[in-house]
C-alpha cells in the first residue's frame, strides 16, 4: 500500500497559523504520511497541486476581526468545485486569540470553520480552532496600531493586561497534535 499524502494550505498574518501548519506537517511525517505545506500568499493559482493525487487536504486561516485571510478566501472561492469534488478528506482550522478562551472557544470553532465553509458551499470533514499569537516584541509582524488593538483583545481573552515586548503564544500544542492525529485516522 502506498504512503498517504496530504496537502496543507494556509493563510497567516502574524505566524500562528504558519506554525500550526508546520507542526501538522511534522506530525504527518512522523506518522508515515507525506505532507506538502503551502502558504497561499506565495502560491500562484497555476501552481496549485492536483488534489486528486492526495488523500487529504487541510486548510488553515488566521482570524482577524472575524475574517479569514484574503488568500484563504480567494483560494476557497477559486477552487470550490475542485475542493468539493475531491474524494479524499478535507479539514479546516483557524487560529484566533479568542479560541484560547474556554468561554468563546466553541463559538469560534463553529462560526469560523464549519459555519463559514458551509456559507461558501464548501463541505469539510473535520475542523477545529486554536489560539493565536499576541507578539508585542520589536520583531513582531504587527504594526503599532495592531499591537494596540490586540492588547485590548488580549486583556479580554486572558483577563490580564499584555506587557510591552511580551510574546504570548496562546496555542495549545496538545490540542493541535490531537487534531492532527484524529485527521490522519480518518484518511
Amino acid at each position: 500500500m502506498s504512503e498517504k499524502k496530504i496537502l496543507i494550505f494556509y493563510g497567516t498574518r502574524y505566524g500562528a497559523t504558519e506554525g500550526v501548519a508546520g507542526k501538522i506537517a511534522e506530525l504527518a511525517r512522523e506518522n508515515g504520511l507525506q505532507a506538502e505545506v503551502y502558504n497561499l500568499k506565495d502560491l500562484p493559482s497555476d501552481k496549485i497541486p492536483d488534489f486528486n493525487n492526495y488523500d487529504g487536504i487541510l486548510i488553515g486561516s488566521s482570524i482577524k476581526i472575524g475574517q479569514w485571510t484574503k488568500d484563504v478566501k480567494k483560494f476557497v472561492g477559486n477552487n470550490i468545485d475542485q475542493l468539493n469534488s475531491f474524494i479524499g478528506k478535507k479539514g479546516f482550522f483557524v487560529c484566533s486569540g479568542y479560541a484560547s478562551n474556554p468561554e468563546s472557544y466553541e463559538k469560534v470553532k463553529v462560526e469560523y470553520t464549519k459555519d463559514a465553509t458551509e456559507k461558501l458551499g464548501l463541505s469539510i470533514d473535520y475542523y477545529d480552532a486554536f489560539g493565536g499569537l499576541m507578539d508585542f516584541t520589536e520583531t513582531s509582524r504587527m504594526g503599532w496600531l495592531e499591537k494596540k488593538l490586540l492588547k485590548v483583545a488580549s486583556q479580554q481573552t486572558t483577563g490580564e493586561k499584555a506587557e510591552d515586548d511580551s510574546y504570548n503564544d496562546l496555542r495549545d500544542w496538545d490540542q493541535i497534535e490531537n487534531f492532527a492525529l484524529e485527521f490522519f485516522k480518518i484518511l
